[in-house]
């Protein structure tokens, strides 16, 4: 009896060993992104210029890859990559020129996404939710022809 007690409890204590001490429910968060912001958010002449993006990303498990999605006033949609820069990601951009005629500024939407070393994703759109925006001015609207 003795002897069969020993034997379970030391397959009990391997046992125990072989499970990897516990550690906690494993990683399936996607990291975490605050403070977004562009610079500037209204570009000061209609001929374009850069945007920088930049935001604070972190995640227990480390950050793999940072990126922000743009969308141009066209609807088509630019991956830009972001490089940590002290604690905050940045990336640049380069808005074109506003070409319209009617005097409307062109506005650019964006969004910051990143993975973990794990393998999570922000999801789709980004942050913030709603996206965050910059504006590329609108060419001087030729004045009128005068009428005789």
């Amino acid at each position: 009896m003795k002897r069969i007690l020993a034997i379970l409890s030391v397959g009990f204590t391997m046992g125990l060993w072989g499970c990897g001490g516990g550690g906690g429910a494993p990683d399936t968060n996607p990291p975490t992104i605050v403070n977004v912001q562009v610079e500037p958010t209204k570009l000061t002449r209609f001929t374009g210029g850069e945007v920088t993006i930049s935001a604070q990303v972190s995640d227990p498990s480390g950050v793999a890859e940072v990126w922000a999605e743009v969308q141009k006033p066209d609807g088509a949609m630019e991956k830009v990559t972001m490089s940590l820069t002290g604690n905050v990601y940045q990336g640049t951009i380069k808005a074109g020129a506003n070409t319209r005629n009617d005097g409307q500024d062109e506005t650019y939407k964006v969004w910051v996404r990143a993975k973990d070393a794990k393998g999570n994703e922000t999801p789709e759109p980004g942050e913030p939710q709603g996206g965050i925006s910059f504006t590329v001015p609108a060419p001087m609207k030729p004045p009128d022809k005068p009428t005789f």
